[in-house]
Order: structure tokens, then sequence, then C-alpha cells
């Protein structure tokens, strides 16, 4: 502030102040109220916070909580499970502001009290959070597919630290056109994975044994739920890479369980306001994006998207 202006400064607050305690006796004349705070006047709504506050303001918790559990741990996955939070931390942080949302969280009494009395706090925070993704359902959809991939980075942490989240619902989308959207892309991986399994000797194909074995329940369950509207099976696949060697197969694996994760997070809009459906869909899209980060890619903050 200059010179003139800081000998302006105090007979400016003056003339302020009495302008505003003018403004004061004139509307208390009028009838209207002055309280302190947000004002009340007649007729006109008090402006209620952005749909999505609340919720979002919990998931910046969540991962404000699961970083710092991270950091603290030894666990193999704690560096990349940090770092993801981290940024995932920092995303939502300029969402919310740029929505004029107020991100200040009140710390989640629950995570507390799992922290408090796990002796390995990381698994149980992460599998405590993944379990509570249904909550998100009722974003809007602006905001459903980042919370919702959140949500899923919590879900496969669960599942890479032994302590897989079951969240209640259904595990077959009511919504038709979502498991038909989804179906090719888990048939796809699926063959993949058969073939990678014969391609693999016998004494190392417990790793892809055990991802064939997580992907084959839900296509199952989704084919048979749909009926005669399932999508029908190409009678063999083009491999995006041939399984030659150990190297290819794990890109093989990368290039399949990454096309799913994308087909899941271009259908959550879809289940939006359907819990059992969201709950169903999303539980895919973690046990995808777990498998995908066993099988070498790098941890993303929101997987599944751009």
């Amino acid at each position: 502030m200059s010179r003139p202006e800081q000998r302006a400064a105090t007979p400016r607050r003056a003339v302020l102040g009495a302008g505003l305690a003018g403004s004061v006796l004139g509307l208390t004349g009028c009838g209207i109220r002055v309280e302190k705070g947000a004002p009340k006047i007649p007729g006109i709504k008090t402006q209620a916070p952005p749909a999505d506050q609340a919720v979002l303001r919990r998931v910046l918790t969540n991962v404000q909580d699961a970083a710092a559990s991270a950091s603290r741990s030894s666990f193999t996955w704690a560096p990349a499970l940090a770092r993801i939070h981290r940024a995932q931390h920092r995303r939502l942080l300029q969402v919310m502001a740029t929505q004029g949302m107020t991100p200040t969280p009140t710390p989640s009494a629950t995570s507390t009290r799992v922290l408090a009395v796990e002796p390995t706090p990381l698994p149980a925070l992460e599998e405590h959070q993944a379990a509570q993704i249904g909550d998100l359902v009722d974003l809007t959809t602006r905001n459903l597919p980042m919370a919702a991939a959140i949500g899923v980075t919590h879900a496969a942490a669960a599942q890479l630290l032994g302590k897989p989240a079951t969240p209640s619902g259904d595990t077959v989308p009511r919504p038709t056109q979502v498991p038909a959207a989804v179906l090719p892309s888990l048939q796809a991986a699926i063959y993949a994975f058969e073939v990678i399994v014969a391609k693999t000797p016998l004494d190392t194909r417990k790793k892809a044994q055990a991802t064939l074995s997580s992907l084959l329940p839900t296509r199952a369950a989704w084919e048979a739920a749909l009926g005669d509207a399932a999508p029908a099976q190409p009678d063999g696949y083009t491999l995006p890479v041939q399984p030659t060697t150990k190297a290819k197969r794990a890109e093989l694996a990368q290039v399949v369980l990454t096309d799913l994760i994308e087909a899941c997070a271009g259908q959550v809009s879809a289940t939006r306001g359907d819990r059992a459906s969201f709950i169903g869909l999303t539980g895919l899209w973690g046990t995808g994006t777990a498998q995908l980060w066993r099988w070498g890619a790098t941890p993303t903050p929101f997987p599944g998207l751009a």
C-alpha cells in the first residue's frame, strides 16, 4: 500500500463504518432483521451447499487417511498406494474448489477407530473405505466417475493387501446395457488368460490361474442374468500380443485388463442411483484393477479414466 493510501485508510474505514451503520438502521426500519452471519431475507432462500459436497468431503478424508497410513506402512504396496492417494487428494481439492465446495472434511470416527485397533492399519483402512463404495452412488454424473475410480483403488488395494472388501449388493448390474457393454471386454480378457495359462510353464501358472479364477464367476453371473441378450462370444480372438515369452504374457495381461477396466469406467454413470448395480460394476472394476497392478502396470490414481 502506498503512503497516500495508508494515510487514507483510517478515514475510509470511518466512512465505510458509518455507511454500514446507516444501512443497518435502514434495514431495521424496513422490518428486515439483520443477524450475525449470512442474512436471512424474507422471500429469498439461503443458498444450500453444492449437491456433492458432503460426500466428496468424506472421500477426501478417506484418501487423506489412506495416504497417511500408507506412508507409515512397511507393506510392499505401501509406497505406490501412498503416491496415488496423495495424487487423488490433490485432484479432489482442485475439483471441489472449481465447483465452489469447501474442502474442510471432518475426520472419520470410523476410520480413526479402525486405525486404533488394527495392528496393521493400512489393510484394514483400505478394506473399510472399499466397503463404503456404495455411498457414492447418488453423486452427480459430473463427479461420480472420479469418485468411483477412487473407491476402486481402495478395493484394489484391499485385495492386494489380503483383506478384500465384500460390499453387500447384487453382483449383476440391473440396467441390461451395462453388463452387455462390459461383457465383450470381460470375455476377451478371460480368453486371453486361458491362453496365458496354457502358454505358461506348469510350475509358474499360479498367478495366471488366480487372475482367471477372479474373472470367471462374474462372466458366468452376468451371462446368466442376460440370458439370450448376452453378447455371443466369437469363435476365436485375435490376440493383441502373442504370449510367447514371460514378458509378452505380462504385456498381454496388461492390455486386456486395461481394456476391461476402461469398459467398466465407461458404464459407471449408467448405474447412478442404483446401489446394487453400482456395486456390481465397481466390484469387477476393482478386481480388474488389482489384477492389472499384479501384472506389473504402474498403479494410477484414477484407473480406467483418461
